[in-house]
């Protein structure tokens, strides 16, 4: 099988997907979109994968050159092949199915998710085939400060107190807000470029987020192979 990936920046990589992804023999053709790049004909695909990043979908095409190349392929490949889409990914899938993505707002005031927090599974989520296997609550990486609305038509699959639509499915798509894929390298790598961003207007503890990284890096990468094993099948149930 293969798997179209649109990566955003160099250090939010598939990280943990990558890893089981070689275990299942699934080639993932990565868009590296921060170089000169071109986006592939969709249907050779089985799926498509869409990173994070730093950049925010109402962004103009001068601060997010590739958006609207990424619009028009997710497009494409709605109701044509499954799509997963991670933090900037879901926004960019919410996006393209019309929903408004903005600045997350809390009592007002703008907020972010950095760390790790949990998510509750909604009623549809516990039914989706996507967390199959998982119980609410769920303990995941959360780095963002954007929220989206949920797109007409789609399922609310997971909520936390500070941000309603942490993940939503639309068809054979989904959009996850937070991060399954992170190794503890790359959360490392994340404190270090996003220094100024994470202490903006936001009290966290860098020391303590690292000592939490290596205590549950075995559960997320569980948790990561859980959800990958989930999304294979979707792919390979909409094949047969």
């Amino acid at each position: 099988m293969k798997f179209l990936v649109f990566q955003h920046v160099l250090h939010e990589h598939p990280g943990l997907i990558a890893k089981f992804a070689k275990a299942n023999n699934i080639k993932l053709d990565i868009v590296e979109l921060w170089k000169p790049y071109k986006i592939p004909i969709i249907s050779n695909y089985d799926a498509l994968i869409i990173m994070g990043g730093p950049m925010g979908v109402y962004e103009n095409k001068t601060q997010y050159p590739s958006k609207n190349d990424e619009i028009i392929a997710i497009k494409q490949a709605l109701n044509n092949i499954p799509i997963l889409g991670f933090c900037l990914g879901s926004q960019l899938l919410a996006y393209a199915l019309g929903a408004d993505v903005h600045p997350n707002i809390k009592d007002g005031k703008r907020v972010k998710e950095i760390g790790y927090c949990s998510v509750n599974l909604t009623n549809n989520g516990r039914k989706d085939s996507l967390f199959k296997g998982f119980s609410s609550p769920i303990k995941v990486l959360q780095w963002h400060g954007d929220a989206f609305e949920l797109p007409r038509s789609a399922k609310l699959l997971a909520t936390s107190p500070l941000c309603q639509n942490q993940a939503f499915s639309y068809k054979n798509a989904y959009g996850l807000l937070f991060h399954f894929e992170f190794t503890p390298e790359m959360v490392a790598k994340q404190i270090e470029l996003d220094r100024n961003w994470i202490h903006q207007n936001h009290e966290i503890d860098e020391n303590q987020l690292l000592k939490e990284t290596k205590i549950t890096a075995k559960i997320m990468e569980q948790q990561c192979q859980k959800l990958f094993a989930n999304f294979l099948s979707i792919v390979q149930s909409r094949k047969s």
